[in-house]
């Protein structure tokens, strides 16, 4: 399955796996009101800017499956809201995202 960037019209489609993917980790911590869950479609478009933002999909059904955002500053990369959808979950694809990052950083430098 192939990592891409994510376009600015993807964003709905990130926005509804990062409420499902985040969705475990309220029910853990019985807070339902965790960053994930309760960022706006505007704010997620502001990080949009500041942030390179990947996505993977499935490529029998076009399911939007993974995503992380991640951002380099000061000569540092900062990773922000890695997610796998929660059918998707412990095949790798997290270590898959995370392996693609670094891969990026190399060709750009």
């Amino acid at each position: 399955m192939e990592i891409k960037k994510t376009t600015f019209e993807d964003l709905p489609k990130i926005l509804k796996l990062q409420k499902t993917a985040y969705l475990s980790e309220a029910k853990l911590l019985n807070d339902y009101s965790i960053p994930p869950l309760t960022q706006t479609l505007e704010e997620l478009e502001k990080e949009f800017s500041q942030n390179i933002i990947l996505k993977q999909e499935d490529e029998k059904n076009g399911e939007l499956i993974s995503s992380v955002r991640y951002r380099e500053e000061n000569n540092r990369v900062y990773i922000g809201k890695l997610m796998v959808h929660p059918d998707y979950q412990n095949r790798g694809i997290a270590t898959n995202l995370l392996a693609t990052v670094e891969t990026f950083l190399k060709i750009r430098h």
